[in-house]
């Protein structure tokens, strides 16, 4: 039942979900429709039987009784009569003759539901009372010579004891029917019982389960665009909802989809030109930064003081600049998938190692030191091994220059499994709570960071080199203590 339900209600394209709580309302209302009217069934059929109970059989056994003391009260009034002839045994005989012709009335009637012994027993009494009165009254007018009183009375007994007997068999078949229907009024009582709480059972799981699932398809197509709305905000805007109805919830649904793939679009159309621009003013700028190289070196003459001031503050800005189309390059490749990795298997501890031997110069010219914690066996892992050191300097020159001179950087390298993790922690100015889910997006920059140089393009760059080699990146941070950025990445072999 419940399949059939769920397929009658979510199976249809076209209905909005307040059709849908309309056809839901009108089966509930039907099923419970029919529950009524299975139960008036019942209630007609109880009755019934009541009422056969009532009418025929306990009546037949009423009338059976008093009928044949009657009868008993007859044979020996007749007795009396007979052998006294007094004026008061004639009157009982006149009483109980018509009481007797009534009971027999009351019982001639068929009725189609007493039995069929029940009404051979009636009529073949009644024709033997009818024989037997014929004869009495004959009696009473003249008694044979030849026939002896008492041989009189015990012809006139057995003709009584005979219809007695019919009348007792017809009450014995009364009482029977009374006791089966009895049985079967129990019976229906018993399956009415049954039936009502399954009624019950079923009109409130029908109430329930109905809404029940109507909340499920309408919050899984609510939870369906809620995850969509979260990839889009993470800047995935090829991803796709899928909601497999034509309502309400589709209609926002499809909507959702075409502003994704708008929002793709613009994305290409932005990545695109920033691609662009940034080949084309790389090609300029290094020509630039030679003609400046050369300027220093005195080729177009003697260079003064002031200006080799100027000349180094123009290399500064060329750098910066070609630092920037750089990294905006390297990104366009990596979403493009244009950057091709050149996987090796390699111990990560050999590869963080190298990567502090030659980031701690810088670190210990801003006054802080790093400490490295290794793994006791090898910790082999498939990287492209200048794409991931590429990403430890990033976060480890972020984590250099958001510390404070004297404070310690500390990395470290654990696994399980399957996977190992690199976790860079320090002890510096640590990431606002509102802005730790945006630090990983192109150009953003902490509110808190912003006094100091940087493109907002390394941890976009460093989660993207991540990802492609099939890890993740994250970060734990608490303002004004200090973060923490970790990676994971698959473990070799």
């Amino acid at each position: 039942m419940i399949i059939g339900l769920k397929s009658i209600i979510f199976n249809m394209k076209k209905p909005g979900l307040l059709a849908r709580l309309i056809i839901a309302y009108i089966v509930f209302i039907v099923i419970i429709v029919g529950l009524n009217i299975s139960l008036l069934y019942v209630s007609s059929r109880f009755w019934k039987i009541t009422r056969e109970m009532y009418l025929v059989d306990y009546r037949t056994k009423d009338i059976t009784d008093h009928l044949i003391d009657n009868l008993i009260s007859f044979e020996e009034a007749a007795k009396q009569y007979l052998l006294l002839r007094q004026p008061v045994y004639k009157d009982i005989l006149e009483r109980k003759g018509k009481e007797i012709a009534s009971q027999w009335h009351s019982l001639s009637p068929p009725e189609s539901a007493r039995s069929q012994v029940g009404k051979r027993a009636i009529d073949k009494g009644e024709q033997l009372w009818r024989d037997f009165l014929e004869r009495f009254n004959t009696q009473v007018k003249h008694v044979p010579e030849d026939l002896r009183l008492e041989d009189l009375f015990t012809s006139n007994s057995k003709d009584i004891d005979e219809i007695v007997k019919q009348v007792r068999t017809a009450n014995i078949e009364a009482t029977k029917a009374m006791e089966r229907k009895v049985i079967s009024l129990k019976a229906l009582g018993d399956s009415t019982l049954i039936f009502t709480w399954w009624a019950f059972g079923i009109a409130i799981s029908i109430g329930l389960i109905v809404p029940f699932m109507l909340y499920k398809k309408i919050t899984s197509d609510l939870n369906a665009i809620r995850l969509g709305t979260r990839y889009i905000a993470k800047g995935n805007f090829s991803y796709k909802i899928h909601v497999d109805t034509d309502d309400e919830l589709g209609m926002l649904a499809a909507s959702f989809n075409e502003m994704a793939n708008r929002l793709k679009q613009l994305d290409d159309m932005k990545s695109e030109f920033l691609s662009i621009v940034s080949h084309e003013l790389k090609t300029p700028l290094t020509s630039m930064k030679e003609a400046a190289n050369l300027l220093m070196d005195g080729v177009g003459g003697q260079v003064s003081a002031k200006q080799a001031k100027l000349i180094v503050i123009m290399q500064q800005g060329i750098d910066r600049l070609l630092s920037i189309i750089t990294e905006i390059l390297e990104l366009s490749k990596l979403e493009s998938g244009m950057s091709e990795l050149n996987m090796v298997p390699f111990d990560l501890n050999k590869l963080v190692s190298t990567h502090i031997t030659e980031i701690q110069p810088y670190a210990e010219s801003k006054g802080i030191k790093i400490k490295a914690y290794y793994t006791s066996s090898p910790c082999t892992v498939l990287v492209d091994i200048n794409k991931m050191l590429e990403v430890l300097t990033n976060l480890t020159h972020n984590a250099i220059k958001y510390s404070k001179s004297g404070t310690e950087i500390e990395v470290r390298i654990h696994h399980n499994e399957n996977t190992a993790t690199v976790d860079i922690k320090d002890y510096g100015y640590g990431i606002p709570e509102g802005e730790i889910s945006l630090i990983f997006e192109k150009f953003y920059q902490s509110k808190s960071t912003r006094g100091h140089s940087g493109t907002g393009l390394g941890l976009a760059i460093a989660k993207t080199i991540v990802e492609a080699h099939g890890g993740k990146i994250n970060v734990k941070s608490t303002y004004g203590k200090g973060s923490t950025f970790s990676f994971d990445l698959p473990l070799s072999g």
